[in-house]
């Protein structure tokens, strides 16, 4: 019966550093020792998208594990889940590093995503109702004032929040996480795309004529402004493909990143070749 407490404190010891380690905020849920690896994921997967963790940093389980005050499984899993994702890239007796994005990921990302809020609008169209109008229109108020504040984290937030709420007005909250899901990688670009000058008051410009279009019930000019508003990445593909080439994979080749320490800039230096990689550590 000791053994049991003493595996249970020690869980729950694991749990508040992990709690601590997490950043606060009013979305922030208590650490479970169940779910312990979900979060680790659910934070990484986080800072991988924001662009916190850039391509190619390499993510040592070692120094996750003294970070998050955890044993390595819970980090294991937790890379091995995001290696599904393409979030990840793990090389077996090398290491795991973050994904650099991948072109063809996107451009399926923004395919599903426009084919699920192209078919979201239409029917909002059909459905909104005053009460509904009244907070898509607090949310554009909101996401106004962000901008101009400069807050660029939140305004992203609060794009999602116009997003998923337009899915809510079609009668199809739940189709959001598959939207979600889908767009992980697309999201990394529209992270980095913050930093082109005017794109969020092109993002904003944008979100207005989707809702203006939804609020006057024009159901061919909705589903027109929001294929044209999810479309607008690929010009901003064009430009940090150009200026930020190092965030995006060489597709034309499988290559292993340089080791980069967890949490700093990748460097600009060759990669070597998974099978290089694995001869060099053998």
């Amino acid at each position: 019966m000791d053994r049991v407490h003493a595996r249970a404190s020690k869980s729950e010891t694991a749990s508040e550093r992990l709690n601590a380690a997490l950043p606060t905020h009013a979305n922030a849920v208590p650490l479970r020792r169940n779910t312990i690896g979900a979060q680790i994921r659910s934070f990484l997967r986080r800072d991988i998208i924001a662009g916190r963790l850039p391509p190619r940093t390499m993510l040592s389980e070692q120094e996750l594990s003294a970070r998050f005050g955890v044993s390595r499984t819970p980090i294991r899993e937790a890379l091995i889940k995001l290696s599904e994702e393409n979030l990840v890239e793990i090389y077996p007796q090398y290491g795991s590093f973050v994904a650099p994005i991948t072109l063809r990921d996107v451009f399926d990302s923004q395919f599903a995503r426009e084919a699920l809020e192209c078919a979201g609008v239409e029917k909002a169209v059909e459905k909104i109702d005053d009460l509904q109008g009244e907070q898509l229109r607090r949310v554009l108020d909101r996401q106004r004032a962000l901008l101009r504040r400069g807050e660029q984290e939140e305004f992203f937030r609060a794009d999602e929040d116009m997003h998923a709420l337009i899915m809510t007005i079609a009668g199809h909250s739940t189709a959001w996480h598959y939207v979600e899901n889908a767009k992980a990688q697309m999201d990394r670009v529209r992270y980095l795309a913050m930093s082109i000058p005017r794109k969020r008051s092109l993002v904003f410009e944008e979100h207005l004529a989707v809702a203006d279009n939804l609020l006057a019930r024009n159901k061919t000019g909705a589903v027109e402004a929001m294929r044209a508003h999810l479309r607008g990445i690929f010009r901003s593909i064009e430009i940090l493909t150009a200026e930020k080439n190092n965030y995006f994979a060489d597709e034309a080749a499988g290559k292993a990143p340089s080791r980069t320490p967890l949490g700093h800039a990748p460097r600009a230096s060759r990669r070597r070749s998974r099978n290089s990689a694995k001869a060099k550590v053998k």
